[in-house]
């Protein structure tokens, strides 16, 4: 059966808003959220200057879909750590995502450049955070844990944590901030 022109044209416009997302998560890493340029994104994707613009709407969308991108990627390294995982390896697992995409982390919390009511942004970032809020006997307990998580990945990348931190001598200082603290919220 043949396509309709409008499914045609759905599957054209999926196919360039994923090679624009590809190119933008390039051009991200090399230039950070200031340095992001939405001709270069297109240039990078080898499409039209005005495709950006088309398919997100401008650059506050293209960041927000971005940052959707990035809690899905979030949610899969989360459901890698174990169905259900323990809270220490969900932790790690936050804190290694955070640690091998930099700039895709800071943006997914840059609220100031996204679109935070899209719902699709709101869903991702649902789907990210659910394993972490399924081991929290209280919302307030979930939300500790991610701070803290989310806190030992930013000193991490900003360098001011040190091996001074007590454990394994070969451990990542993050990792094992978040093992301690796991641990002592089971005690």
């Amino acid at each position: 059966m043949p396509r309709s022109d409008e499914s045609l044209s759905a599957a054209r416009d999926t196919g360039l808003r994923a090679s624009l997302l590809s190119a933008a998560e390039v051009e991200l890493a090399e230039h950070g959220p200031e340095g992001l340029r939405l001709r270069a994104v297109a240039r990078r994707a080898g499409v039209s200057h005005a495709a950006p613009g088309y398919v997100f709407g401008g650059m506050r969308g293209m960041l927000t879909a971005l940052a959707t991108k990035g809690f899905g990627a979030l949610a899969e390294r989360l459901a890698e750590a174990g169905d259900p995982a323990p809270l220490t390896a969900l932790g790690e697992a936050y804190v290694r995502f955070a640690a091998q995409e930099p700039t895709l982390f800071s943006l997914m919390f840059r609220t100031s450049l996204l679109e935070t009511r899209d719902p699709d942004l709101i869903a991702a970032q649902r789907r990210a955070f659910a394993p972490i809020a399924a081991h929290g006997e209280t919302r307030e307990h979930a939300v500790m844990f991610w701070a803290l998580a989310h806190g030992a990945a930013i000193l991490e990348r900003e360098g001011q944590l040190t091996r001074a931190v007590p454990g394994e001598g070969d451990d990542d200082p993050a990792e094992e901030i978040v093992r301690l603290f796991a641990q002592t919220l089971r005690e």
